[in-house]
């Protein structure tokens, strides 16, 4: 099926990139936040969550046209620039946009208009972090929202609109193995599974405001019915994360089944990368 010429479809993930704000741990001297970045287990751990759950998803989506552009500092390491530069000739859909420090809404617009294609009146974009994953069908529902969207003119040039998918599945990998995964549906916003259309000129974005506080701010399609997202626990997130209350358990056979089938993603891989990145052993 065809589809909207004039919107297009970019994702933004910022990889351990060096901003102004944005950590909980900001208010750091940048000399020691650098440090902290790019400690070399700190940043084995990221390119494990990467590479095993956040990038299968995305080269597995039933629809390919979009762009994910990797937002890195311009401090980063070579070694690891390069290491990201490899996944970008391996994953076609990937660009990388490395910029000196800005805040979060100047670096991520930069980041969205690098992608952007020169053409398209709109752009609906996504956000995702490295370590979290999108349901297979997430591109290709999201595009057939944004253009119903826009050609019923609930999202013009002059209204930003937010598409949200609210359920999804958390993944707890310090947990027993029968309490890992938790099946919950958000009662708010989440910035995971969250896109946002707006005109390609435009200055806010889905990172300019708190996921939590996106419905005070601008129209959201809101959609809490199937597992669209994949959000991890290891004690390395940079957010608060834990367990929503009223969360529903999953057993450990329909986890494994819905990660193969939802997110293409491989039960006997994630086990071995959950306990190599956690620390935990076999």
């Amino acid at each position: 099926m065809g589809h909207r010429e004039d919107n297009q479809i970019i994702g933004v993930c910022r990889f351990s990139y060096l901003g102004t704000l944005g950590f909980k741990a900001h208010d750091t001297h940048r000399e020691d936040l650098a440090d902290m970045l790019y400690d070399e287990q700190r940043m084995q751990r990221r390119f494990a969550y990467f590479e095993n759950i956040c990038l299968p998803s995305l080269a597995a989506q039933t629809d390919m046209d979009f762009r994910l552009v990797v937002l890195t500092g311009d401090s980063m390491p070579l070694r690891w620039h390069q290491r990201l530069q490899d996944l970008q000739r391996h994953h076609p859909f990937v660009d990388l946009c490395v910029l000196a420090p800005a805040g979060p809404v100047n670096s991520t617009r930069r980041a969205f208009r690098q992608a952007w294609n020169g053409r398209a009146s709109f752009i609906t974009g996504f956000r995702i972090d490295d370590d979290d994953a999108v349901a297979r069908d997430y591109i290709a529902r999201t595009r057939k929202i944004a253009d119903q969207l826009l050609a019923l003119g609930w999202a013009d040039a002059q209204t930003l609109a937010a598409i949200c998918f609210h359920r999804g599945i958390y993944w707890d990998m310090s947990a027993p193995e029968d309490r890992q995964f938790w099946d919950h549906a958000e009662k708010e916003p989440l910035g995971l599974a969250a896109a946002m259309i707006m005109t390609s000129d435009a200055r806010p974005n889905i990172f300019r405001w708190n996921h939590r506080h996106l419905a005070s701010a601008v129209r959201c399609w809101i959609d809490p019915g199937d597992i669209m997202f994949l959000r991890t626990l290891h004690g390395h997130n940079d957010s608060d994360r834990t367990i929503p209350p009223h969360a529903s358990a999953l057993s450990p056979g329909v986890a494994r089944r819905l990660l193969r089938d939802r997110f293409a993603l491989s039960p006997a891989a994630l086990q071995r990368m959950a306990q190599d990145a956690t620390g935990d052993s076999p």
